[in-house]
């Protein structure tokens, strides 16, 4: 499983569950993000299956450019990238963190 997850430094500093929302990454979708070419999606193609991704701030609308790039080149995956883009929307409202998470569920706070 792959997930996407609003995340809260603050809160997971101090022990507690940092996790405020997710959506599960269909795992074909996390595979084609693997594969794209890094000079036009270096945020995307950064993701693996070996390692938590994390990222804030200015990070969240390159993500959400990179997303919307990629749904114009591969249409069919419009539904859970639109839902990608509400989550990390969501995050960058409430100024909190967006986490790729490649091991394990999380439960929503």
């Amino acid at each position: 499983m792959y997930y996407l997850v609003i995340w809260d430094k603050y809160l997971a500093s101090i022990g507690q569950p940092g996790d405020m929302g997710k959506f599960e990454i269909p795992m074909e979708l996390a595979r084609l993000f693997f594969n794209l070419d890094s000079r036009k999606f270096p945020k995307l193609s950064s993701l693996s299956f070996d390692d938590y991704d994390l990222f804030s701030g200015t990070e969240l609308e390159l993500l959400i450019h990179e997303l919307l790039d990629f749904v114009s080149l591969n249409p069919s995956s419009v539904e859970p990238i639109n839902s990608m883009v509400k989550v990390i929307s969501e995050a960058k409202f409430l100024g909190k963190s967006i986490l790729f998470d490649p091991f394990s569920p999380h439960r929503s706070g």
